[in-house]
């Protein structure tokens, strides 16, 4: 049964505790080789002030690329047309939300195994696989990031642009004439949102992401050949 699905993630928690981190391996441009310059840019002095502190902030912002260390903030996914959707407030567990949406998926698809699709599917099912390892999740059904494409699942970028070949989202929305990303929020401002309180905000990007997927599947596919 297809899945359609999306996940927004955000950076490594607690926030202090993972920048200390980071900060212990911050190291100066490489172009910088005379050590009262190098001091100058560690301390902030001057005309380097406030350096380090956007390369750790930019370090930072990574972690929630990697299952390893960022965290899943939203989970949505539709079956048929019925979409399902949650969002955590960034203190509430996130092994609370992976349950649920493992619950989820088993009452939605009445445990019959879910055929994922997505944009970039890899990366979803990846980073919540790693999630999963991570918090002691059983979701009762594979999360085959590590398989193929129109096989294990449905990636509608590798559909659209092949394997290896790449092409965003929204572009292919435009593409195929339909509506693209809202201009207030994208994937890299999610955290800012999250930050701000305002968790609503993403949880409505990511169902409006999970439309657009089944959207793009169905556009792709209406000219397959039987």
């Amino acid at each position: 049964m297809n899945v359609y699905l999306d996940i927004e993630t955000v950076p490594q928690q607690p926030e202090d505790e993972a920048k200390a981190i980071i900060e212990q391996d911050v190291k100066p441009p490489k172009t910088m080789s005379k050590p009262e310059t190098i001091q100058a840019w560690m301390n902030g002095d001057g005309k380097y002030a406030g350096e380090k502190e956007k390369v750790i902030e930019e370090s930072y912002r990574k972690t929630s690329l990697d299952g390893a260390k960022g965290e899943v903030i939203s989970i949505a996914f539709a079956v048929n047309d019925l979409v399902f959707s949650r969002c955590r407030e960034l203190g509430e567990p996130e092994s609370d939300l992976l349950n649920l949406f493992a619950d989820a998926i088993q009452s939605h698809t009445n445990k019959r195994p879910p055929y994922f699709v997505g944009h970039n599917i890899q990366f979803d099912l990846k980073f919540l696989f790693h999630r999963c390892v991570i918090r002691e999740i059983k979701t009762g059904f594979a999360l085959p990031f590590g398989g193929r494409h129109g096989n294990n699942f449905y990636c509608t970028m590798q559909a659209w642009a092949g394997f290896n070949g790449r092409i965003s989202q929204d572009n292919l929305c435009k593409a195929l004439g339909i509506e693209g990303k809202p201009s207030d929020i994208d994937g890299s401002k999610v955290w800012d949102f999250v930050k701000a309180g305002d968790v609503k905000r993403v949880n409505e990007y990511n169902v409006d992401d999970v439309r657009k997927v089944k959207a793009i599947y169905d556009r792709i596919n209406s000219v397959r050949a039987d």
